[in-house]
């Protein structure tokens, strides 16, 4: 007897499963952004003259860097004071003046990948397997 050829499934793999590796992957790029961001609002101290806002700048990148630490956690309120650390930064980025600066455009890419983080779902259903 001839055996019968049986496709294979191509329906992707259900969110709920997939999710938990996401997740992990992408509080990893949200971490390795936060620290850049703070690596480079620090840098700026050798780059310009020692102005008031430049000490703040610097201070704001070290925050970034403290934020990157906890991001390497799983609780969600280093997700949500990133969030709000990258969206206090939007005036900035709108203003004509200050496109070119690199820092600006990784807190934008940060702001948006951390509140996708916030907003993906995080429990899985009580009978599935996360493994």
């Amino acid at each position: 007897m001839i055996g019968t050829y049986s496709q294979p499934s191509s329906t992707p793999m259900p969110i709920s499963r997939r999710s938990p590796k996401l997740l992990e992957q992408g509080r990893l790029i949200a971490m390795l952004l936060a620290l850049s961001i703070g690596i480079l609002l620090i840098a700026e101290l050798w780059q310009a003259p020692l102005t008031e806002a430049l000490l703040a700048e610097a201070g704001r990148g070290v925050i970034f860097i403290l934020l990157a630490l906890g991001l390497m956690g799983t609780q969600r309120l280093s997700l949500i004071l990133t969030a709000l650390l990258c969206a206090s930064t939007l005036p900035d980025l709108l203003a004509v003046n200050s496109i070119s600066k690199i820092s600006l455009w990784l807190e934008f890419l940060t702001l948006v990948l951390s509140m996708g983080l916030l907003l993906a779902p995080t429990q899985t259903l009580p009978g599935e397997n996360t493994t």
